[in-house]
């Protein structure tokens, strides 16, 4: 925490005395403390809730992953550089094909992302979503 703010706060807020900086440590180890519990949080939120697949809402297509292919490595980088997928999504989902890749696609992104798909050795197809 070394930045202009907590040193000022640790200082005791320029002033240099003991009720100043005693005031400026409990604030600073608040803040600390409100930044672990979100941390903690956003893990736990993580964890119940899990990722999902990206809906892109701009459209009704989807595209499906069929089969890896030859280099899962590739595809896994691939995905990775989409919008919405980590890398944990995107073992998770390589691992369980069939499966749907993306939702909410136009028809002509959903044939971008399938072309762009299909050159790393994966096998897609581009389907109608449901409801």
């Amino acid at each position: 925490m070394n930045n202009s703010f907590f040193r000022f706060l640790t200082s005791g807020f320029g002033t240099g005395t003991a009720m100043g900086k005693a005031m400026g440590w409990t604030i600073a180890l608040c803040l600390i403390g409100l930044w672990i519990l979100i941390w903690l949080v956003k893990i736990i939120y993580k964890a119940i809730v899990g990722e999902k697949v990206p809906n892109y809402k701009g459209g009704n297509y989807c595209v499906e992953l069929i089969g890896v292919g030859d280099n899962p490595k590739k595809l896994k980088k691939q995905l990775c550089e989409f919008k919405g997928y980590s890398s944990s999504l995107a073992k998770k989902v390589m691992n369980s094909v069939p499966c749907v890749l993306f939702t909410g696609l136009s028809h002509d992104t959903a044939e971008d992302i399938k072309i762009v798909l299909d050159e790393t050795g994966a096998h897609t197809e581009i389907k109608i979503s449901q409801a």
